[in-house]
């Protein structure tokens, strides 16, 4: 019987790469290796597959919604449909786009409520995630913003949006 959940994985901080060294787990059949500076996180299962695909770079960030002062601390992808779900799965908060929801998250000054078809993007800024156009550099927080920028100034015409993860990212390096 396997003594760890499904969604126990391997992490590092990013951007750090440091030396490898076999799995933490004791007694792991995996015989992965690892940054000897990784730690052992609790992630969703639908994450842990998409981080077996080694083309693809997983982030997970910590979720910080809180119930009865209590932070969930799972880890999770930053993107929305991830945020949605986790939201969904772990803390019961159903996504009907018109509906209106008071943010939870631990660190939050937001005063009103918000409507939920905008809530993974209001995630993503306590996230600290961000997006830069790879031909001048501008970062805004979101994507679309980005895109935008791209299709209107012509010489970011051939650019390219690119991800800045948050300073709370962690790269998943086994799974």
């Amino acid at each position: 019987m396997n003594k760890f959940p499904d969604f126990t994985l391997i992490v590092t901080e990013f951007p750090h790469h440091g030396e490898l060294s076999r799995c933490l787990l004791p007694h792991c059949p995996c015989k992965s290796t690892s940054p000897q500076n990784a730690d052992v996180i609790d992630i969703e299962p639908n994450t842990a597959i998409s981080a077996q695909d080694v083309e693809v770079e997983t982030l997970v960030y910590r979720c910080a919604w809180d119930t009865q002062h209590s932070p969930c601390e799972m880890f999770i992808e930053g993107t929305h449909s991830q945020i949605l779900s986790h939201l969904r799965q772990r803390h019961g908060v159903v996504h009907n786009a018109n509906e209106e929801l008071r943010c939870r998250w631990s660190s939050c000054s937001t005063d009103g409520p918000l409507k939920m078809g905008s809530f993974a993007r209001h995630i993503t800024r306590h996230l600290g995630i961000q997006f830069r156009c790879s031909r001048c550099e501008l970062v805004m927080a979101r994507h679309d913003i980005v895109r935008a920028h791209i299709r209107k100034i012509i010489g970011c015409a051939d650019a390219a949006v690119e991800l800045v993860p948050g300073s709370g990212a962690r790269r998943i390096v086994s799974a």
